[in-house]
């Protein structure tokens, strides 16, 4: 894939220099803010027009592109919101044939926001130049989300506390997070709803099994001192994220909700975007596919 990228002036050790820097120099008095990856890549990178491959796409439609900042500087906002939501820098890159912006982050991807959204176009700039002229498919970057209803038993407060164990378990087994305690959110059914218990429970020291029964006890405890029922109301049960974890997993959540939910009791799982990047997406199938399994459900069936 180096022909294409060749073809446009680029070389091994290529240093576009002060015309990169001045670049660089216009487009950070947008907002935009320099670091170590994006200077690297555009000093290789910068100036250049790839042209896309005569033969067409491999697999797309082959697109070219040009890199140079200021071409995508208008985009910052646009960019800096994307940023949030990844959970990673990005800096202005160029723009594609088509009019989309092009960005690299700090580990120095090449992503694209275009049509549909945020694309990862390689896992490197050099990669991800080349994908795109010679027409290799992009990840498209989306938040991940999946659904299992919960199998085989009444959909009550037990049902719902055993199922988020089952969570605990497999989100710690399979190295997400480890969560510390479950969230009871309890909206009454008749009326407009009101939020009649919201409050974090502590899971106990032994097994998960051993924690069903008294955590079960515990929020029916905390029910009744409420004056709701458990039958009245649609329950939510949540694993908050322990304080400190960091990068992607940092944005996963897991919910098992019984009651009037529109599409039936259900554990869900879902994480934001920046889940779509290895290996945090292999981690998070790999979460899928034992709740899938639990659940007695396909993950291509459950996932949204």
């Amino acid at each position: 894939m180096t022909g294409v990228l060749t073809e446009a002036g680029w070389r091994p050790g290529r240093d576009a220099g002060d015309a990169a820097m001045l670049a660089v120099l216009i487009t950070v008095t947008v907002g935009a803010e320099l670091f170590p990856a994006a200077e690297r890549a555009l000093r290789e990178f910068h100036g250049l027009h790839v042209h896309p491959a005569a033969d067409g796409g491999r697999e797309v439609a082959a697109i070219g592109s040009v890199v140079d900042p200021r071409e995508a500087r208008l985009d910052v906002p646009s960019l800096n919101r994307l940023a949030d939501s990844l959970g990673v820098r990005l800096f202005p890159f160029g723009r594609t044939d088509t009019d989309a912006p092009l960005a690299v982050d700090a580990h120095g991807r090449l992503l694209m926001l275009g049509p549909g959204g945020p694309w990862l176009l390689g896992e490197t700039v050099h990669d991800g130049l080349s994908a795109l002229a010679t027409g290799i498919a992009p990840v498209r970057l989306r938040a991940p989300r999946w659904r299992f209803p919960l199998p085989g038993r009444p959909a009550d407060l037990d049902a719902a506390v055993r199922a988020v164990l089952v969570a605990v378990f497999v989100l710690h087994s399979t190295g997400v997070f480890s969560a510390r305690r479950v969230r009871l959110r309890a909206t009454t059914l008749r009326g407009v709803g009101v939020v009649a218990v919201d409050e974090e429970f502590k899971l106990g020291r032994g097994s998960l099994e051993s924690n069903a029964e008294p955590l079960t006890e515990a929020m029916t405890a905390r029910l009744d001192a409420a004056g709701v029922r458990a039958g009245g109301c649609e329950l939510v049960l949540t694993l908050p994220v322990p304080s400190g974890t960091e990068g992607p997993s940092a944005t996963v959540e897991c919910a098992v909700t019984v009651g009037s939910s529109a599409d039936g009791p259900a554990l869900t799982l879902s994480a934001g975007p920046s889940a779509s990047f290895d290996p945090t997406a292999k981690t998070l199938g790999a979460c899928a596919q034992a709740l899938a399994d639990w659940s007695g459900t396909l993950t291509d069936a459950a996932a949204r």
